[in-house]
């Protein structure tokens, strides 16, 4: 397998970037195509020129996409970047996946405008892993695509997140909920009202609503979401867990008995933080495109983008894009 890494994206590129992406060619058996500065990407890579032999090859880019670069001006005057030309090589057939941790919205425009969208597919939409007390993940779509919505694109994304739950899991028939400030039927604006009839009337493992406390108790498999509310759940974990952790950290080294506590506490403490850190999830799918686009976190580090691409190649392996055009057939 291919995959290619738009090496200039993200807060800690390309130093991270390429680390995370050696990592994955040794240990995964894949091909990675690092995209971006020809010499920063040789100058990094003589980091592991002692080490084991891996596989990579390098696409020379003469542009760079920021976080404050908007999608529209991307798509017009940035072809020769790092992430415009590894979405490029997987709509060309030169690689199987593309993974970044560049700009969000700018990566689902190009991978929206150059791969193209699932015949079918109203509109693609962000799934992403997240940690339930019972230990085992569940899948929330969308967490950022499709912030102005219908009704239909809710029950699209409960089909398309069923999809990649049972890809990634084996569950043959995952449940489904939709996340809501209630789990009363009538609860919440029109639209979700809607949403939730036509979830009732077409997804027979609809369960109904989920308040986001029984979401992290894995009362469902998938939580589906409009992309703006979804977002806001997204960060707002990834914020309270920061908080959490610094909090119980000052508080700990506040004094003797704390500080004995928390080397007694440790290694629990660390698993509990694992559990919670992003970076072990990897990256989000754009699910509904035609072909395999990871989205990362912008401080994503060299752990996250070699689970970003474990992911990529699981569901290429799988044949997730094949599964998902045959839901339209």
């Amino acid at each position: 397998m291919r995959v290619a890494v738009d090496v200039m994206g993200g807060d800690y590129a390309p130093h991270e970037i390429i680390k995370g992406a050696v990592q994955a060619a040794r240990t995964l058996g894949v091909t990675v195509c690092l995209v971006g500065d020809e010499a920063a990407i040789r100058r990094e890579l003589g980091e592991y020129a002692k080490g084991a032999s891996f596989s990579y090859e390098v696409a020379p880019t003469s542009q760079v996409v920021t976080f404050h670069d908007h999608p529209s001006e991307v798509l017009r005057t940035r072809k020769d970047s790092s992430l415009y030309k590894a979405i490029r090589s997987v709509a060309d057939g030169n690689c199987d996946a593309i993974v970044s941790a560049g700009n969000t919205g700018a990566q689902m425009a190009i991978s929206l405008f150059v791969l193209g969208r699932i015949q079918g597919v109203l509109r693609p939409g962000l799934i992403g892993a997240f940690p339930s007390t019972t230990g085992e993940p569940f899948y929330c779509m969308d967490v950022g695509a499709v912030a102005d919505w219908t009704p239909e694109n809710i029950v699209q994304f409960a089909r398309m997140g069923q999809v990649y739950c049972n890809l990634v899991t084996g569950k043959e028939t995952p449940t489904v909920g939709l996340l809501n400030i209630g789990e009363e039927a009538e609860k919440g604006s029109r639209q979700v009202v809607e949403a939730h009839e036509l979830l009732a009337a077409s997804i027979p493992s609809f369960v109904g609503n989920i308040e986001p406390k029984e979401a992290f108790r894995h009362a469902v498999d998938v939580v589906v979401s409009d992309g703006y509310t979804g977002n806001i759940f997204l960060k707002t974990i990834e914020g309270t867990a920061e908080a959490l952790f610094g909090m119980m950290k000052a508080a700990l080294g506040s004094s003797l008995k704390g500080r004995v506590g928390g080397a007694l506490a440790r290694s629990s403490l660390r698993g509990v933080k694992d559990r919670l850190d992003y970076s072990q999830y990897g990256g989000v799918p754009l699910l509904g495109v035609k072909g395999i686009s990871i989205v990362c976190h912008g401080r994503s580090n060299a752990a996250a983008m070699y689970h970003a691409i474990r992911v990529a190649k699981t569901i290429s392996d799988q044949g997730l894009v094949t599964r998902l055009e045959a839901l339209w057939k």
